[in-house]
């Protein structure tokens, strides 16, 4: 595809988009848009709780209209949703009694093609902090009932929106509603997306991947490494979509190659790819394809196009994003 005006300054340039094809298809079309290409790489991947009874009676507790609110942060969070009640034989119907708040415009999209009608969209910063922002009173005019919050998360989730919602005098019920785990996930326990066409990029293995970054060929993945990654253009972008996959870049290299831009979906991953030593180049404005490239664009403008060598990552490559131990940022999907 022919690069258009406003994306010329990525023509013939490559990024990584280390999402697995199904999930990577919006930004590699968004690439192939301003005339840049793609590499895929599957980092992490989600999946149901090894046990479901607390989502299962949450669930039900929400269909029983039991709930004042319920927030969505992802649209993987919708999928789990979704997927639980079907295995239950329920249908994912909100009572009207209950009002529905989501992070953003994906995650409103995944809630209404699955019959949710939504109530509260953050206008300014579609994060957890732009959700307390818009999130009514306790109590006030215009709140709906007092009551509970229904707040299903991911394992890996911060405690910025729970913590939120009680100081604005709501109660909360925070449960796991998947995990997020080294790709690939468990098969039988894997978040389902729809059935939808595959990026249209080369798919490496993480092996791979870290060749192209100068790395050890760290982590799962059975590729060729540096063999083949000396038949490959180079890469001049890395996106990171979330904290997880942050910490699997981390993992697989502790310095990037001459040229190579971090382009980060918000500020909790910025932070935590700063937190492993990741120099962030530049930090979407919104979380979308066209957010990223926008901002991948904005670096190539300040610099002339030329991105300048990244220092080494200090100390030890991270735990795997499925036994981190510490609370990290929600994961935007």
């Amino acid at each position: 595809m022919v690069a258009t005006a406003a994306g010329a300054a990525l023509a013939g340039r490559t990024a990584a988009v280390l999402r697995a094809p199904d999930r990577a298809a919006g930004i590699v079309a968004e690439l192939a848009a301003r005339g840049a290409s793609a590499v895929v790489c599957p980092l992490i991947d989600f999946e149901l709780p090894a046990d479901t009874a607390e989502l299962d009676e949450s669930l039900r507790l929400l269909l029983q209209g039991r709930f004042a609110w319920m927030a969505l942060t992802s649209v993987t969070t919708v999928r789990a949703l979704a997927q639980r009640c079907a295995a239950l034989g329920l249908e994912l119907a909100v009572p009207d009694v209950t009002r529905v708040a989501v992070v953003g415009e994906a995650t409103r999209r995944a809630a209404e093609q699955n019959g949710l009608r939504v109530d509260l969209v953050p206008e300014a910063e579609q994060s957890a902090e732009g959700m307390v922002a818009r999130w009514p009173l306790s109590g006030t005019p215009g709140a709906g009932v007092p009551g509970m919050v229904f707040l299903p998360q991911a394992d890996l989730a911060a405690d910025t929106l729970n913590a939120g919602l009680l100081d604005r005098g709501w109660q909360t019920a925070a449960v796991v509603a998947y995990r997020t785990v080294d790709a690939p996930a468990d098969p039988d326990r894997r978040i389902a997306v729809p059935a939808t066409p595959p990026a249209a990029a080369e798919t490496v293995e993480p092996a791979e991947l870290a060749a192209l970054l100068g790395g050890s060929g760290g982590g799962s993945g059975t590729g060729t490494g540096s063999a083949a990654a000396t038949r490959r253009p180079p890469l001049h972008a890395v996106f990171l979509t979330s904290p997880s996959i942050a910490r699997r870049v981390r993992g697989l290299t502790a310095a990037l190659p001459s040229g190579v831009a971090l382009i980060a979906i918000g500020r909790p991953t910025a932070a935590e790819a700063a937190r492993l030593g990741l120099p962030v180049a530049a930090t979407a404005a919104d979380p979308s394809p066209s957010g990223l490239c926008d901002a991948w664009e904005r670096v190539l403008a300040t610099s002339g196009g030329i991105v300048p060598a990244a220092p080494s990552a200090a100390g030890p490559p991270p735990p795997s994003a499925a036994t981190h131990p510490a609370p990290i940022p929600k994961e935007p999907t």
